[in-house]
């Protein structure tokens, strides 16, 4: 059995070349294929198999969240406990299709890498959408691994990113430990910042609208339960229509949140990207609001699926690509494996014998 902590996932991360990134996306792209093109078997015939997760809350209020999933060449659990004391601590257990524990990693840096990587799946191959000017709501592990992996797959398109956060300390925070190094390493790029706490309100909005009508793509990643801007916002002027943008919705995950308002989520002509149709259709606030029916749900795995390996994607004039992801137990597993496979090449983490 092999362990790896957070800083050797971290490590392995950040270190990533771009070869090796494209290798994750393809293993992740070909896995929500196969999770897709599965939805009309019989459940003993599928390959991937993702039951529903399973919740506990103790005496203490401390709420443990298991997640198991099997894609027949492994099987793993996530487990993901928030308590009282501690915060949010998780763990991603990974086994042979036998049953030997085969290894343990963190499970918070992977857990943040893999839903970025899934956007990223979608992203790259919307070749038509320009990506000069990138907007990240958010100042947490999302919001990072989301630049990180542009940065990494697109960064002769890039010219500049710009972070917006309602809080100032957690943005202060991505300024010192993970800005300052983006402009260090990328110093052709201009890397922004714009804070809702402590601005003049008329201010922030008039460079909020700013940033967003001069913006490519939007990637949100906060657990909001209000709009992080109006529909109007997209446009240039008050004349003009909204440009051509790529619109990614990871951070709200409960019916009660939404990153985005209705004429947002509805402006890629009606049509949806999803990772898993049933999960958003249950937990996305955005979709639940706006009354968004199942037919305008396209699972990326579906799409990818028609396209084949390499195929960009189409889109319609005057359209929007807009994402929404939830995520799946099947990323995890992927993603954690291929991570096992890394830590164990480059002689990270610590191997335990009798497992």
């Amino acid at each position: 059995m092999h362990l790896l902590s957070e800083p050797d996932v971290s490590r392995i991360l950040r270190n990533l070349t771009p070869e090796q990134c494209h290798i994750l996306l393809d293993a992740l792209s070909e896995a929500l294929v196969t999770v897709s093109s599965e939805t009309t078997k019989p459940e003993p015939e599928r390959l991937i198999h993702q039951p529903l997760r399973t919740t506990i809350t103790t005496k203490d209020q401390n709420l443990s969240l298991f997640m198991p999933v099997s894609n027949t060449a492994s099987t793993g659990i996530k487990i993901v406990t928030a308590s009282q004391r501690e915060g949010i601590i998780g763990v991603i257990n990974i086994f042979s299709p036998e049953g030997r524990l085969l290894g343990l990693l963190s499970a918070a840096e992977v857990t943040a890498f893999r839903t970025a990587l899934a956007t990223m799946t979608l992203f790259t191959r919307c070749t038509s959408v320009a990506k000069t000017h990138i907007l990240i709501f958010g100042s947490g592990r999302q919001a990072e691994w989301h630049a990180r992996l542009a940065l990494l797959l697109v960064p002769k398109l890039i010219q500049r990113i710009t972070f917006i956060n309602r809080g100032r300390r957690r943005l202060e925070e991505l300024e010192r430990d993970v800005i300052a190094e983006l402009r260090a390493s990328h110093p052709n790029i201009v890397f922004a910042t714009l804070v809702r706490e402590g601005s003049d309100d008329a201010e922030y909005e008039a460079r909020l609208r700013a940033e967003v009508a001069s913006c490519d793509v939007i990637f949100s990643c906060t657990p909001s339960t209000e709009p992080n801007f109006p529909y109007g916002y997209l446009s240039s002027t008050a004349t003009s229509a909204p440009k051509q943008r790529f619109i990614s919705l990871i951070g709200s995950y409960k019916p009660h949140m939404r990153e985005v308002d209705a004429e947002t989520i509805l402006s890629g002509g009606g049509e949806i990207y999803v990772d898993s149709r049933e999960a958003c259709l249950e937990e996305s606030g955005e979709l639940i609001q706006a009354q968004v029916r199942g037919e305008q749900l396209i699972e990326i795995g579906e799409l990818f699926w028609r396209l084949g390996k390499s195929e960009p994607i189409a889109v319609p004039e005057g359209c929007n690509v807009v994402f929404k992801c939830v995520g799946m137990g099947i990323m995890d597993l992927v993603i954690g494996k291929k991570l096992l496979d890394i830590g164990v090449e480059q002689g990270l983490g610590v191997d335990v014998d009798g497992f």
